[in-house]
C-alpha cells in the first residue's frame, strides 16, 4: 500500500485537478495536506518552481491559495531588496537580504544574480507584486518590419517568464501596461492601454484587462469615462492602482483603478505638484506610504542635485475629499559634498521610511544614495555600482 501511494504522489499528469480531488488523494497519503504545505513552504522559490514539475498533484498543491498565503507570509519575514539594473539593451535582476539593523551592521552583503531580459526602455520603474513583475518588450513579428510592443510577466526569484498575448487592435499601437493584484479574489491582473505610434500628447484609445490564472489568457475591453495618457509612475496599494496622467496633453490627474471592480476614478492634482505630471518626468515618484498614496518630489527646482535642500512628501489622507498632507525633509550638510555635480532620480522606496535615489547617467558609474526619513532630516548612505540602476524596491520571493 505504501509503495502504491508513493507512485500516486510522483506520477505525472496532464489534466488539472480540482481542489476536492486533491484533498481526496492527499487524505490517502500517510501525512496530512497541512503538513505537506508547511514542509514545502520552507523551500526557496526556485526549488518550489522545480517541485511543480514532479507531478500533477504537487503542482496543484503548490497552486492552492492556502499555500500561496503561507509562502508569502514566510517570505515576508525574510525581506529582500530587488535591484533592476540596465546595461546596454538588457535588464539584469539582483537581490540581497534586506539589513534588519543597517546602522549597526555596515559589512558587505552578498548580492544574488537572478536573470536578465532584453530591454530597450530607459527611465522605467518596477514595482513587484507578490514577487512578480510586468515588463514591456518589443519584438518583430513574422512578415513585419516595425517592432511591436508587448508585455511579459517575470519572476526574478525563479528566472521564469510568461509572454502575454498581444492585444487585439485594429491599427499599429504603442502602449502601456500596469500590473496588479486583487486581494479579494486573489487574482493577478494586467491593465493595458494603447496609443498610436508617434502621438505623445494625445489620449489612449483602448483599455483592456487580462486576468492571470483563469485558464486561457485573453484580453477584455473595459470602459474608461475619461481617456488619458499615463506617465511613467505607478503604485498598487491594497488592490488599487494609482498613477499620474495627462488628459488632452494638459489636465493633470491622479488615476485610481480598482483591480476588483475594474473601474476608473480620477482626481485633479493640486497646483503645488502639477508640474510632476509630465511625460518623461522621472524626478517624481508615487509610493506606498504606510498604506496610503504618497508622492515624492524634489524640494528644489528640477531634479535632485547638490543645490537641493530638501525632499517633499505629499500623502493622500482622504481620497474622497482629495485632502493631502505635506511633509518636508531637510537634507544633511553632507549632501552637497557627496552628490557633487550628479543629478539624481528617485528609483525606489525601501520599507516605509527609506528613499533610494540614483544618478541620472546611462552606461556609466552609477551612485545609489539611500536616505532615511526621520522627523526633520535625512541621514545618508552611499553605494556605487557600474550599472544604470532603474529600481531598488522591497522584494518578496514567490
Amino acid at each position: 500500500m505504501k509503495s502504491r501511494r508513493r507512485r500516486n504522489v510522483s506520477e505525472n499528469h496532464h489534466e488539472e485537478e480540482s481542489p476536492t480531488s486533491v484533498n481526496e488523494r492527499v487524505c490517502s497519503l500517510p501525512i496530512s495536506i497541512d503538513l505537506i504545505i508547511e514542509i514545502l513552504s520552507r523551500l526557496p522559490a526556485k526549488t518550489i518552481a522545480k517541485c511543480r514539475c514532479v507531478s500533477k498533484l504537487w503542482a496543484t498543491i503548490l497552486r492552492l491559495p492556502d499555500f500561496t498565503e503561507l509562502f508569502l507570509t514566510k517570505s515576508s519575514a525574510r525581506p529582500q531588496l530587488l535591484f533592476a539594473c540596465q546595461k546596454r539593451s538588457e535588464l539584469f535582476f539582483f537581490s540581497t537580504p534586506q539589513p534588519q539593523n543597517p546602522d549597526q551592521n555596515s559589512s558587505p552583503v552578498a548580492v544574488s544574480y537572478h536573470m536578465k531580459f532584453p530591454f530597450n526602455f530607459s527611465f522605467e520603474r518596477f514595482s513587484p507584486i507578490n514577487g512578480l513583475l510586468c515588463l514591456r518588450h518589443e519584438c518583430i513579428l513574422k512578415g513585419r518590419k516595425k517592432p511591436v510592443w508587448g508585455s511579459v510577466i517575470c519572476n526574478p526569484s525563479t528566472g521564469q517568464s510568461l509572454p502575454l498575448p498581444r492585444m487585439k487592435t485594429r491599427r499599429s499601437f504603442g502602449g502601456k501596461s500596469f500590473f496588479g493584484y486583487d486581494p479579494i479574489q486573489k487574482l493577478f491582473k494586467v491593465l493595458s492601454m494603447t496609443l498610436p505610434y508617434g502621438i505623445y500628447n494625445g489620449n489612449c484609445e483602448e483599455y483592456q484587462v487580462l486576468t492571470l490564472g483563469t485558464g486561457k489568457l485573453s484580453w477584455r475591453l473595459i470602459e474608461c469615462c475619461r481617456p488619458h495618457f499615463p506617465v511613467y509612475n505607478e503604485v498598487c496599494i491594497n488592490g488599487v492602482l494609482y498613477y499620474l496622467a495627462c488628459v488632452n496633453g494638459f489636465l493633470e490627474v491622479v488615476v485610481y483603478f480598482d483591480f476588483g471592480s475594474e473601474k476608473f476614478r480620477f482626481m485633479k492634482v493640486m497646483e503645488n505638484f502639477s508640474g510632476a505630471v509630465r511625460p518623461g518626468n522621472v524626478n517624481t515618484t508615487l509610493i506606498n506610504y504606510n498604506g496610503k498614496l504618497g508622492l515624492l518630489m524634489s524640494g528644489g527646482p528640477g531634479c535632485d542635485n547638490r543645490i537641493s535642500g530638501s525632499i517633499e512628501l505629499w500623502v493622500l489622507e482622504d481620497p474622497e475629499k482629495h485632502e493631502w498632507s505635506k511633509h518636508i525633509y531637510v537634507l544633511p550638510p553632507l549632501w552637497r559634498n557627496v552628490v557633487g555635480e550628479a543629478e539624481l532620480d528617485f528609483v525606489g522606496m525601501i520599507g516605509t521610511n527609506e528613499i533610494v535615489l540614483s544618478q541620472r547617467c546611462l552606461y556609466m558609474n552609477v551612485h545609489t544614495f539611500s536616505t532615511t526619513i526621520s522627523r526633520e532630516t535625512l541621514s545618508l548612505k552611499l553605494k556605487s555600482k557600474e550599472w544604470n540602476c532603474l529600481s531598488v524596491v522591497d522584494f518578496t520571493p514567490f
